[in-house]
């Protein structure tokens, strides 16, 4: 399979408008707690795999969840993944389907020497999306003449908190260290409205939100490399990061409606209270992670992750949210046939397998939601000259079943959801050398 450093463009780039295309029609009730719906944005490679990527390390990807893999960096090396999909929503007697997409990572991994290596990074943390319609009936003057009016509650949310970083890992011996440094940036919008029959003459109000977040951040992990045999080895990794405080500044405004039968709209009439730039502190959950991994050169790998954060402890400008301690275990693995193969392309190919299980850092009602879920994934390496020229490019692909929450807490959510991952390897980084 020949490819040219075009056609790997001309792909990539159809991806980025399907996914923005896909970004639109979103809908995500559940991302209208904390600093939204958690982005699961690794790299496609450990996506694969059920998310499996404390103990993973590799000369040719960039595993940006713990630090410490930056240490096996060989290549310099260009990854970028997006990622799209459908969400289904049900209540017990309604069901909704709405599409997503969105780019997951876009990172620079460069090794600086023997047992050294930096990354740079960017990635989306949390995505805010949803369009929520609530109805109620409300008695207005219960004390003179009673009136019971019929009112609309709608919850509308939109933005997203990203993270642009630099990291590096130093290894020493089998041992590896690592730190992410970063700032962490964003708008979120949330915006409330109280709608009444047209007939009515209570006015219509709504408050609108605006949070702009702006806080440096920082991740820690380690890796330790335990060499069984010639081609066996056992890696044991952990990461995470302690409680930290982020900064952000508020705008709200509270306005009455009144509503325009010729555009079927609802437009401000007046503005009844306006803040701009209210300082706050955000505290962002302690996140501590650990796994362990058995890989056999070029042949296979297989792993479990722990992960914990104390998502009780977060809050918003000093109020909790609906929000609790959430934990997860992923297992899975990756398999390559017959990596050395010169016949045969789908012997060359990693096929990967994994799941994961645990409790969602939401809780609503006094009632805690489980996630779960499994993936298949693949990594097709794409080889333009001989490989003797350092010159491997790869495209990984990661396909995601999962769900959380059930119609007894709220809503059911169902996703079905593909990554895919462009890793660049080539001539574009390696100075050529003459004789």
């Amino acid at each position: 399979m020949y490819w040219t450093k075009a056609s790997f463009f001309c792909l990539f780039g159809v991806c980025v408008l399907s996914a923005r295309n896909a970004a639109a029609q979103d809908n995500s009730p559940y991302s209208r707690f904390g600093l939204g719906e958690l982005s699961r944005s690794q790299n496609a490679v450990n996506l694969g795999m059920g998310g499996v990527a404390q103990a993973y390390a590799d000369a040719q990807s960039v595993n940006f969840l713990n630090p410490a893999s930056y240490a096996h960096l060989q290549l310099v090396t260009f990854d970028v993944g997006l990622n799209g999909g459908v969400r289904r929503l049900n209540n017990g007697e309604n069901n909704s389907r709405a599409g997503f997409g969105t780019l997951s990572y876009l990172q620079l991994g460069l090794p600086l020497g023997k047992k050294w290596g930096m990354n740079i990074g960017l990635r989306p943390m949390s995505r805010v999306s949803y369009n929520i319609a609530e109805g109620e009936q409300k008695i207005f003057f219960p004390d003179a003449t009673p009136d019971t009016v019929n009112v609309v509650h709608q919850y509308e949310g939109s933005g997203g908190v990203y993270q642009a970083y630099i990291g590096s890992g130093i290894g020493f011996g089998g041992f590896s260290v690592g730190v992410n440094f970063g700032y962490l940036f964003g708008n979120v919008n949330n915006s409330t409205k109280e709608l009444y029959p047209v007939t009515s003459t209570i006015l219509p109000s709504r408050h609108n939100r605006r949070t702009s977040y702006g806080s440096f951040f920082y991740s820690l992990g380690v890796q330790q490399t335990i060499d069984l045999s010639k081609d066996l080895e056992l890696s044991i990794g952990a990461s995470g990061s302690f409680e930290q405080k982020l900064t952000a500044r508020r705008e709200t405004m509270r306005e009455t409606l009144f509503y325009d039968p010729s555009s079927d709209e609802y437009d401000t009439q007046d503005t009844v209270e306006y803040k701009k730039g209210v300082n706050g502190d955000i505290i962002y959950p302690q996140q501590l992670g650990g796994g362990i991994m058995l890989t056999k050169a070029d042949k296979f790998a297989i792993g479990a992750d722990f992960n914990t954060s104390q998502w009780s402890k977060y809050r918003n400008y000093g109020a909790p949210d609906s929000t609790q301690n959430s934990w997860k275990l992923s297992v899975g693995g990756q398999f390559i046939p017959n990596a050395q193969s010169f016949t045969g392309y789908w012997n060359k190919v990693t096929y990967r397998l994994g799941g994961f299980y645990g409790k969602d850092y939401i809780k609503l009602g006094n009632k805690s939601m489980s996630e779960m879920g499994f993936s298949v994934g693949a990594g097709f390496p794409i080889r333009r000259i001989m490989p003797a020229f350092n010159q491997f490019s790869m495209i990984n692909a990661a396909f995601e079943v999962g769900t959380r929450g059930d119609v007894n807490v709220a809503l059911k959510e169902t996703y079905y959801k593909l990554t895919l991952g462009f890793t660049l390897s080539d001539r574009w980084f390696i100075k050529t050398k003459y004789d």
